[in-house]
């Protein structure tokens, strides 16, 4: 007898099987990745390792937190707090200086970024390349990314500054035709507006100048004092320091004027040669009564002037 021949409607049914099969699978599938996003460490590890060998084993998995009733019960919860290093507890200007330190290391930017602790709080120094392109000050994303860490830091001593200085400096490259002074001031600018933008610190306590290529570090004249001179520095005064204490009045009296506006005056008012100086201060040599770009006074006087408020 002639076998029957499939009609057209069974065809059809087997067609629609396969295809509901093909959607449930593809259903079940995103059913899975949607559970994924909310899964819990525990079960990750268990979906995890049931794909890398194809069940599920019996080890016991080590899980941080608070245990949960729908965790499996195998899992062992350990709630020991990792021990935290010194310089991630920033309670102090200290461990402030300190996070920063490890901030240079683990970066590897201990050729392009200083840090000093002294009596007035923290001073940075970056070379130029770090934050902004030549003739630019438009912030690097280099530049944003030290700042980002930074802020970090700054946050936890907010309540302890006293003031943040942020200070740009040119080198006179001779085939620029860029104005040094907006150059220096507008990259002191950038840093501080986009720490502003990260909410680092009370805006109020922000500063910016800009000194041009008149604050050098290095010599001019040479490429790489041009590479040392060209920098953004950044100072943080605590808001502790002893305004009484002569070391801390020079210290600011050198951030704000440079290290060699003040020269100390004899008797007669004029200037003091090196041998004449007091003794624990280093004064160069000046063999004219004066100089119109510097400021001729007794140290007593000065620091006396400072301390009175006068």
């Amino acid at each position: 007898m002639a076998k029957r021949r499939p009609s057209q409607e069974e065809e059809g049914g087997s067609w629609m099987d396969t295809y509901g099969d093909m959607i449930t699978l593809v259903l079940t599938f995103f059913v899975l990745l949607y559970s994924m996003s909310s899964m819990d460490s525990s079960k990750w590890q268990y979906i995890a390792e049931a794909f890398s060998k194809g069940k599920i084993s019996n080890t016991e998995v080590q899980v941080v937190g608070e245990p949960k009733p729908e965790n499996d019960p195998t899992a062992v919860y350990d709630d020991t707090v990792p021990e935290v290093e010194e310089y991630d507890e920033i309670v102090d200007f200290e461990d402030f200086f300190m996070y920063l330190k490890e901030v240079i290391v683990t970066n590897n930017l201990q050729e392009s970024v200083s840090v000093e602790m002294s009596n007035t709080g923290v001073y940075m120094r970056f070379r130029d390349n770090i934050f902004f392109a030549g003739d630019s000050d438009v912030l690097l994303d280099e530049g944003k990314y030290i700042l980002d860490i930074i802020s970090d830091g700054i946050r936890s001593v907010n309540e302890r500054i006293h003031a943040i200085k942020v200070s740009g400096h040119t080198a006179g490259a001779a085939n620029s035709d860029v104005n040094e002074w907006t150059l220096s001031s507008g990259r002191a600018t950038s840093v501080i507006n986009y720490m502003l933008s990260l909410d680092a610190c009370d805006p109020d306590k922000f500063s910016a100048a800009g000194y041009g290529k008149y604050r050098p570090v290095d010599d001019n004249d040479t490429e790489e004092g041009r590479r040392q001179n060209r920098r953004v520095e950044i100072v943080f005064i605590r808001n502790d320091v002893d305004f009484t204490n002569p070391e801390v009045i020079q210290e600011l009296f050198n951030m704000e004027y440079g290290q060699d506006f003040v020269q100390y005056s004899d008797a007669d008012g004029g200037s003091m040669s090196g041998g004449d100086a007091p003794a624990d201060e280093a004064v160069p040599e000046d063999d004219g009564r004066s100089d119109p770009d510097r400021v001729y006074v007794s140290k007593e006087d000065m620091l006396a002037s400072l301390r009175d408020g006068d």
